[in-house]
Parts: C-alpha cells; sequence; structure tokens
C-alpha cells in the first residue's frame, strides 16, 4: 500500500509541474502581449489562464488528499503541516523520490512569481498611460469652445470622444 501512495503522490506532483510549466508558458505570452499592447490576445490568455489555475488547484487539492492518505497509512501527525516536516517521518527512500521534484516545483513557482511581477509592472504602466491619454482627450475637449457663436446662429461642432453616427 505505501509503494502506491508513494508512486501516486510522485505522479501527482509530475503532472502539477507540468502544470504549473503551462502557466509559466502562459505568463510569458501574457507577457509579450502586454508589450506588444495586443489586448485581444491578452483577453485570450487570460482565459487560457484561468482554465489552467483551476487544473492546478484542483491538482493541489488531489495532493493534500494524497499527503492526509500518507499520514493515515504511516500514523503521522503533524504539529505543522508542510513538506519537509512531512518527508522527516517517512522512509528514507520517498525523500529521495519526492525531493528532486519538489525542488523542480519550487524553482518554476518562483520564476512564475517573478514574471508575474514584472507583467503586473507593465500592466499598471498601460493602465497609467491610458488615464494620462483619456485625461489629456478630456481636457482638450473642455478646453474647446462649444458654445453658440455671438450671431447664435451657428454653433460651432462639439468634439466628442465616440461619434455615435456611422
Amino acid at each position: 500500500m505505501s509503494e502506491k501512495l508513494r508512486k501516486d503522490l510522485l505522479n501527482i506532483l509530475k503532472e502539477e509541474k507540468a502544470l504549473y510549466q503551462k502557466l509559466f508558458e502562459i505568463a510569458e505570452e501574457k507577457n509579450e502581449a502586454l508589450v506588444n499592447n495586443d489586448t485581444d490576445k491578452l483577453m485570450e490568455i487570460i482565459e487560457n489562464d484561468r482554465e489552467v489555475i483551476s487544473d492546478i488547484e484542483a491538482k493541489d487539492q488531489e495532493r493534500n488528499d494524497k499527503i492526509q492518505e500518507i499520514k493515515a497509512e504511516f500514523e503521522i501527525e503533524l504539529e505543522k503541516d508542510s513538506y519537509s516536516n512531512l518527508i522527516k517521518e517517512l522512509p528514507e527512500s520517498w525523500g529521495e523520490d519526492l525531493s528532486p521534484i519538489r525542488e523542480e516545483l519550487i524553482e518554476l513557482t518562483d520564476e512564475f512569481h517573478s514574471l508575474n511581477e514584472q507583467n503586473q509592472k507593465l500592466l499598471q504602466q498601460a493602465i497609467e498611460l491610458n488615464q494620462i491619454s483619456f485625461e489629456t482627450i478630456m481636457k482638450s475637449i473642455k478646453d474647446e469652445d462649444t458654445t453658440y457663436t455671438k450671431d447664435a446662429k451657428t454653433k460651432k461642432e462639439q468634439p466628442r470622444i465616440i461619434n455615435k453616427q456611422g
């Protein structure tokens, strides 16, 4: 039974790593779309992002359930649930098998968080740029004379941000 649990956990971790790799690739695409100001591509990427995140959450739950099974099998009670505390309580061969993939997962998630922070900064810059552009347009419109002329028969055309006419 314990050998099956070890293999199951190892497979779950490998699947989780593959999902995080996919999420990292999506973050790279998001970065490129932000740099290129490609909002259509960005919206498509965000939808893919949501699907992968949902898959990661499901896999995370599966991993946690498997860890609970392992703890029950080995009658392990931990004061603080952590991977390192769990590995200390398991046979040495478990750590030899599971630690390398854990390290790869940690490295991958660190890279992902770094790229995500960069994307967040790019997004914030795009928002600030759009805000400045909008404020400039509004000031330009406000500065225009949109009142009737002296003879009151002709009105200057009012500038608009959005033209409702075809």
